[in-house]
């Protein structure tokens, strides 16, 4: 079972080039040199200026595809020997606070799927995750309800700071349940750090379910299908960039705007 490893890059090149069109004719075309009887162009000192500014651009993206190629060939061998159960385990274990590649693994499984004739099917990939995470952050939530708990009743910290901690947590921490996935750290204590602070059960549990739907099909379902149409991604990209550029600034005059108005009539009532 081989992982096409230009695919990291190709993964990290792809928000690139909703950055820089210019750049995304250097990545994707294979053709973009020009021909062998076409005069070179006079060079200016903003194009050499421009053309240093993408060589940058596409160097940071090809050492940081590098270093993702590295990190999924490294789980590659428990993916090829365990396959679901590889995920499964690693993925499960980062919900208890355990650090493991979980999402590595679950990058490198996508990836392998995307192959025709493989042995892991993308959406029994999708449901081995979200089960493995909801349980590993159920688990963690346990530890923390139970051990965690009374660790934190040790600390020399007032019962009413505790309390205000609890009150904030219960009221916004729904937020880090769901989306606490998607960054190292918070991916591995979410759950853990719910148990601590008492969030409710009922309420932990619903969100711990839809953040792993989030993130597991963020991660599984989103790479595969990258993989499987990254050339129709890329052209839907270069041509949405002056879109969404467009959108940006009438954004911001919009904000700005409003800004203005809420100042004026703030003056005009003092």
């Amino acid at each position: 079972m081989q992982i096409r490893w230009s695919m990291p890059a190709a993964l990290l090149l792809a928000s690139t080039l909703a950055l820089s069109p210019a750049l995304a004719e250097d990545a994707v075309s294979a053709d973009g040199g020009t021909g062998a009887g076409t005069a070179a162009p006079v060079t200016t000192q903003p194009a050499k200026q421009e053309s240093g500014s993408k060589a940058k651009l596409y160097a940071c993206a090809h050492r940081l595809g590098k270093a993702i190629a590295a990190d999924i060939e490294r789980v590659e061998p428990y993916l090829e020997r365990y396959g679901y159960w590889a995920v499964f385990a690693a993925v499960g274990v980062e919900g208890m606070g355990i650090p493991a590649p979980g999402q590595t693994l679950l990058e490198a499984g996508a990836l392998v799927a995307a192959v025709p004739d493989n042995k892991l099917n993308i959406f029994l990939l999708l449901f081995v995750t979200i089960l493995a995470t909801s349980l590993g952050q159920t688990i963690g939530y346990l530890i923390g309800r139970s051990g965690g708990r009374a660790i934190l009743n040790r600390l020399p910290i007032p019962a009413d700071s505790v309390a205000k901690i609890e009150r904030s947590f219960n009221r916004y921490g729904g937020w880090l349940v769901v989306f606490g996935r998607f960054v190292d750290g918070p991916r591995q204590l979410i759950g853990v750090f719910s148990g601590v602070l008492a969030m409710h059960w009922g309420r932990f549990m619903l969100l711990n379910i839809g953040g792993a739907i989030l993130w597991g099909s963020f991660w599984a379902l989103g790479v595969y299908y990258l993989d499987l149409h990254f050339d129709a991604v890329v052209t839907a990209l270069r041509q949405l960039n002056p879109w969404v550029a467009g959108l940006t600034v009438v954004g911001l005059l919009v904000l700005l705007l409003f800004a203005l108005m809420v100042l004026i009539r703030r003056r005009g009532r003092s």
